[in-house]
Order: structure tokens, then sequence, then C-alpha cells
């Protein structure tokens, strides 16, 4: 390789390298954004068990769904982000082949046909993650259907 064509690979490897890091954050972001969600449901969960907010439990399971919603909204932002991602890894490989390197072949795998699916990559993930969530919802519903007003004994 001429001193050229070394510099342009090592700048195509670091690129790969910063997209390889950008998709590992943005993953755990994801996971992070359902963490919060179960969380913050499970907090409205347990106040919606206390007898003193009863006016308000319709009130605590509408905030339940919407944190879910918020929740739900922040793992597709960022699997929008990773999908965007993913497309300049497999152009970055194509520039490689271009210029001599098989990055393919190296790897063992076709990137192209692998990031192909683009924001349906990690689908199995994203049903994984909308089932945790939605069940986060269960114990705030659960406090509203089972809960029984105390009424003050005289």
């Amino acid at each position: 390789m001429n001193d050229l064509a070394d510099k342009e690979f090592q700048v195509a490897s670091a690129a790969l390298e910063n997209c390889r890091r950008y998709i590992a954050a943005h993953k755990t972001q994801r996971w992070d954004a359902v963490k919060w969600g179960v969380s913050v449901n499970l907090a409205l969960a347990v106040a919606a068990a206390i007898p003193a907010l009863a006016e308000i439990q319709l009130y605590l399971l509408v905030l339940s769904c919407g944190v879910t919603a918020a929740s739900w909204l922040l793992v597709l932002h960022y699997n929008k982000r990773v999908a965007g991602i993913r497309k300049q890894v497999v152009t970055i490989i194509a520039r490689m082949k271009e210029r001599g390197v098989d990055y393919d072949s190296i790897v063992g795998q076709n990137t192209k046909d692998a990031y192909s699916r683009g924001e349906d990559y990690d689908i199995q993930e994203l049903i994984l993650f909308m089932g945790i969530l939605a069940a986060s919802i269960i114990p705030v519903l659960l406090s509203l259907i089972f809960f029984v007003k105390s009424e003050p004994t005289e």
C-alpha cells in the first residue's frame, strides 16, 4: 500500500470503530430508556396502592401509560439512530472494498445483507422491550382494580 492508501485505510478503520462504539452506546441507551420506564411505572404502582392517594389512582394509571409511551418513543428514536449508523458502516465497507480491502471476507459475513433490514435489524430486542414496557403498566392497573378504598370507621 502506498502512503495515501494506507492513510485512507486507517481513516476507514477508525470510522468503523467509531460506528461500532456509537451502535453499542445507542443500544445501551435503548435499554436505559426501558429501565427508566419500568422504574417509574413501579413507583407509580406503589403510589397507587397508598390509601391516601385513592382519589387519583386513575390519573396514576394514565401517567403510567404516558411513561410507557415516552419510553417506547425513546427506544424507537435510539433504534432509528442505530439504523443510520449501520447505513454508514455499509458505505464505509463499500469504500474499503473499492480500494482493495474486502472487510466482509475478513469478518466472514455480508455486512450489507445483514444490515439491509434497517430499523428492523434488532426486531427481537424491540419486541422484548415493548413487552417489558407493556407489562410494567400491569402493577398500576392491579392497584387500581384490587385497591379497596378504606372507609373511615366511627
